[in-house]
């Protein structure tokens, strides 16, 4: 009689923790993978906002003022805050620009930055 070949339970128990360790890992990076992308959209949000503010200072063509503004915004399904810095330029008739971006939570006073750009605005 030929004696029957198969896994012992040692063998399968080992099998099934290095399955279960290789899952582990792959779920971890998995999940890492994620917050990564969700930060990553944010700050393309982020930018989008920062953007379109500084075109709208560009395009209304007014000379601003020096100063601190706070302005809110709904883009992507979600209020933006946009905290908008001028000041004197390093060369004459210019205007440093400043705008820093994040999302408002609602109801809550507090915010993260997600994005920020400087930029020189000349005098129209």
């Amino acid at each position: 009689m030929k004696a029957e070949r198969g896994f012992t339970l040692v063998e399968v128990l080992v099998a099934l923790t290095v399955l279960a360790a290789a899952i582990t890992v792959l779920s971890q990076t998995l999940g890492g993978a994620a917050d990564i992308f969700n930060r990553l959209e944010s700050k393309t949000q982020g930018y989008q906002v920062a953007s379109d503010k500084l075109v709208e200072l560009q395009v209304y063509r007014q000379w601003p003022n020096t100063g601190t503004n706070d302005d809110r915004v709904e883009r992507f399904g979600q209020t933006w805050r946009i905290r908008t810095e001028v000041s004197a330029g390093p060369f004459p008739d210019t205007r440093r620009v400043d705008i820093a971006v994040g999302p408002q939570p609602q109801g809550e006073k507090d915010w993260a930055i997600t994005y920020s750009m400087a930029s020189l605005l000349g005098k129209p």
